[in-house]
């Protein structure tokens, strides 16, 4: 944004923490972060969107030794609702960039005897090889980049073909904007979000609301699928 005012031009430009702020920053919060999500009801709001996308048939028809790579997974409430009710058998691969989060996200997946294998990583230089997951998943990370596009690439880069992606992200809504002002993160609409996705080769794109609680109001889910 700028503004001109008399003899004075005035730029306001957003500037996005580092890796190492932004690590630093979810250290801090990942004590009491299982229980904020609690709380406020995500953990049930990720239960009940992931039981609506299996009732509506658009997820794939998993076979057997189901591999998920959750990037940006924090203390694996998203897995752990993914695992919960599509397959507990799944195979998680975490990627966060704190090593706290990471450490409860561990303990999490443990006490539910989902395996798991986890990695400090950025999700724009993900660790893997082309092709090795049957799907990702990623809660509210992509409002982090500083170039979403780049992180999505990456997160498409270790898809199989036909393999989905499927997103949460916050909402450019008065909520969402608090969420933003708090903790500096970025709004996308359902419009943004398609367009970045298509651009990545994401295909079959489809959009969902989260079905219960605030999630409803902060929130919603894109599902797409490698070309």
């Amino acid at each position: 944004m700028e503004w001109t005012i008399g003899w004075w031009r005035v730029s306001l430009q957003r500037v996005y923490p580092t890796v190492s702020q932004l690590s630093q920053t979810y250290d801090k919060a990942s004590f009491q972060w299982h229980e904020h999500l609690r709380l406020l009801g995500y953990c049930h709001a990720y239960r009940k969107l992931w039981q609506s996308l299996k009732d509506a048939n658009v997820l794939p028809h998993w076979q057997d030794n189901l591999k998920i790579c959750d990037c940006g997974i924090g203390t694996a409430a998203f897995s752990l609702a993914f695992a919960q009710t599509i397959d507990p058998k799944t195979q998680i691969t975490g990627v966060d960039i704190s090593p706290q989060m990471l450490k409860i996200a561990h303990q999490k997946l443990s006490q539910t005897n989902i395996s798991h294998q986890i990695y400090q990583r950025d999700v724009r230089s993900l660790p893997f090889a082309d092709e090795c997951f049957d799907g990702v998943i990623s809660a509210h990370v992509l409002e982090h980049l500083p170039n979403p596009e780049q992180g999505l690439k990456e997160i498409v880069r270790v898809l199989r073909p036909g393999a989905p992606l499927i997103i949460a992200v916050t909402q450019p809504k008065f909520i969402g904007r608090l969420i933003q002002w708090h903790w500096g993160n970025s709004c996308f609409s359902q419009k943004e979000l398609s367009e970045l996705m298509y651009e990545v080769g994401l295909i079959n794109l489809k959009f969902f609301p989260f079905p219960v609680g605030l999630t409803r109001l902060t929130s919603f889910v894109g599902i797409g699928f490698k070309n």
